[in-house]
């Protein structure tokens, strides 16, 4: 009986720790050719305020790269999620959850193209806030890769 209660208690912890995090809602779509290296996208998202979030613009674009891949508004081009998908965020939670902190390391592979936000209201206090951003998927692909996250491109399958 007592074991029932212990097991009931750390599903119970674990769960409240599983979704503690919000998720990030938001959309990604290719914006063109980036330079050598990096991944040129356009991000969107909901927001109460009309005044735009760089740092949470910033996590989108990098965690769209990740899990979501996205395509190319003009063209038929779609780019595979770097990390395989949504189930690789949950696999490796021990290392995407400091990385996606609020001071995390995602930080160091997004860069803002313009200062110019597209900022469109959608409801009666909603808005709509997107903005170009450079990923630097291919110096994000190798520390992944180093941290163990993800495998390199020349192992076998």
């Amino acid at each position: 009986m007592k074991l029932k209660y212990c097991l009931t208690f750390v599903l119970f912890f674990l769960s409240s720790l599983m979704f503690a995090a919000e998720p990030l809602e938001y959309e990604i779509v290719g914006a063109g050719s980036g330079t050598q290296g990096t991944y040129l996208v356009k991000v969107y998202v909901i927001s109460k305020k009309n005044k735009p979030d760089a740092d949470l613009l910033k996590k989108c674009a990098v965690h769209g790269v990740l899990f979501k891949g996205f395509a190319g508004t003009n063209s038929r081009m779609r780019q595979k999620a770097l990390a395989g998908g949504p189930l690789a965020e949950q696999q490796h939670s021990d290392f995407f959850g400091p990385f996606f902190s609020d001071d995390g390391a995602y930080r160091n592979y997004a860069d803002m193209v313009t200062s110019q936000y597209e900022v469109v209201k959608v409801a009666k206090k909603q808005y709509r806030i997107g903005t170009t951003i450079s990923v630097q998927k291919d110096q994000l692909r190798k520390d992944l890769e180093q941290a163990g996250v993800i495998k390199s491109l020349g192992t076998g399958f």
